[in-house]
């Protein structure tokens, strides 16, 4: 949400839906790699699920850094050379794939719905994912507006992006520092 909420806000309308397009982009590489059995390969191999996980903190880092060091002008004088949407979607896309709480997501609780007895299972799971993306695009859209909203009452305001990067920064390090401390107390990280 964190993703979508800095894009509106910085970008405006289209960056705020081009990063929800990532993020569902990014949710049917879940899907696809659910049903492909890779998260299987993932549990199997727990490293493998640490690693992407300290590559995901290390990208929010990254992007917490390089919000904190935008800085902004004076005054937000609209989205034109805000946020493009194509690296809007870019960076929502990017983010999804590196959350390993999503593949964990997939791998606990996704295959409580599956019913090995019923339709075949990759039927199954590709239902499940649709049924899922559709529930969470409109919600994901509904917030993105909002704050695509928000971010034209600031346009005026004196220090705006300053302040919006600023609090983008922030959130995002601290996600980074939630998901390097779960990767700490993780079990095979030997922590």
């Amino acid at each position: 949400m964190t993703i979508i909420l800095t894009s509106a806000l910085s970008g405006g309308r289209s960056a705020g839906l081009a990063a929800v397009g990532g993020v569902a982009t990014g949710g049917l590489a879940h899907i696809l790699f659910s049903v492909a059995g890779l998260t299987a390969i993932v549990a199997a191999v727990p490293a493998a699920l640490t690693v992407l996980g300290w590559i995901g903190a290390a990208y929010l880092f990254w992007l917490g850094t390089a919000f904190l060091r935008a800085g902004g002008g004076d005054r937000l004088t609209g989205w034109s050379d805000a946020l493009s949407p194509q690296e809007a979607w870019r960076r929502a896309a990017v983010t999804n794939l590196l959350n390993p709480k999503a593949y964990l997501f997939m791998l606990a609780v996704f295959p409580q719905f599956i019913r090995p007895d019923g339709w075949p299972v990759w039927l199954q799971a590709l239902l499940l994912g649709a049924l899922l993306l559709a529930i969470a695009i409109p919600i994901y859209s509904g917030l993105a507006l909002a704050a695509a909203h928000m971010g034209r009452g600031l346009i005026a305001k004196p220090g705006a992006t300053v302040w919006l990067n600023r609090m983008a920064g922030v959130a995002l390090l601290l996600l980074g520092a939630a998901l390097a401390a779960a990767q700490l107390s993780s079990p095979g990280t030997g922590a």
